[in-house]
């Protein structure tokens, strides 16, 4: 199971590299894979699906859709998609917590509050609200400076919401991938998208799995706490491996490494690892 930003492209890049793309098919004839990501659906299918199916062949093609699974929205929304209907199809998708505050109400005041370091994705994400950043459409943007103002509208959401609610982690959670925010429910976090799959797994094809779901491989790279896949990599549910720079020494997030002992970060971590571990 993966997160798609940073770890199955490279960090800054929008799309999967070739050496990415065979390692994936490769993979998905073996076993079910799941990407897990803050994309909403169409963006997948842009930047992602059909990136890879331009450059599978026709042999492959169908194996890999069979065992394709989507989570979108950093876990709110659930899809499989249907290889004979050639789409995906939603198969769970998790409220807007109402009882905090109204989602339409919300996203005023955020857009209010962030304005000078960016503005809200409108008419895109069916439950999550995503904050993206001034130069999201410059070409040749310095990704550092992207960061710096990802981690502005990070700081921004989490006081405004603090305002509304003390408690409103209860709620929602923040998250920041680096490249904009996430404000989603906080029982629609990617920690539910790993539960999900599981789920989907154990009911339309008898996959059998032990109670923390560790036969689940996940990888990320925002484990970090406020990094939109903390929730995905803490450990509470699955095997997470970190190809970001957080990971811990004891426990969960696990790093990648080669064979010198020395980390591997973002999609050459992840290639490494599957054609070392897996494939």
């Amino acid at each position: 199971m993966f997160d798609f930003d940073g770890t199955i492209t490279e960090k800054g890049q929008s799309c999967p590299s070739a050496e990415m793309v065979d390692t994936l098919v490769r993979l998905s004839q073996k076993m079910p894979i799941g990407f897990c990501t803050g994309r909403q659906l169409e963006s997948f299918e842009r930047h992602g699906l059909d990136e890879i199916l331009e450059q599978i062949n026709d042999d492959k093609r169908e194996k890999f859709l069979e065992n394709l699974y989507l989570f979108a929205e950093n876990g709110a929304v659930g899809y499989d998609f249907h290889p004979e209907k050639h789409k995906f199809e939603e198969f769970y998708r998790v409220p807007w917590p109402k009882d905090l505050i109204d989602r339409d109400e919300l996203k005023k005041m955020v857009n209010k509050a962030v304005v000078e370091y960016g503005d809200i994705y409108e008419n895109a994400h069916r439950v999550v609200i995503v904050i993206r950043t001034k130069l999201h459409d410059v070409d040749k943007r310095d990704i550092n400076e992207v960061y710096k103002l990802s981690e502005k509208i990070y700081e921004v959401s989490k006081t405004l919401l603090a305002k509304i609610s003390p408690n409103y982690e209860e709620y929602l959670h923040v998250g920041n991938s680096g490249l904009g925010v996430i404000i989603g429910p906080a029982n629609g976090d990617k920690d539910h998208g790993i539960l999900e799959f599981a789920k989907i797994l154990k009911e339309r094809r008898n996959f059998e799995f032990n109670e923390k779901l560790r036969e689940i491989i996940v990888f990320g790279d925002s484990g970090h706490v406020g990094g939109n896949d903390h929730f995905f990599l803490k450990g509470d549910l699955g095997s997470p491996y970190s190809v970001g720079e957080f990971y811990s020494k004891n426990s969960y997030p696990k790093p990648v490494i080669d064979s010198n002992g020395k980390r591997i970060l973002h999609a050459k971590g992840t290639i490494h690892f599957l054609e070392n571990e897996i494939i």
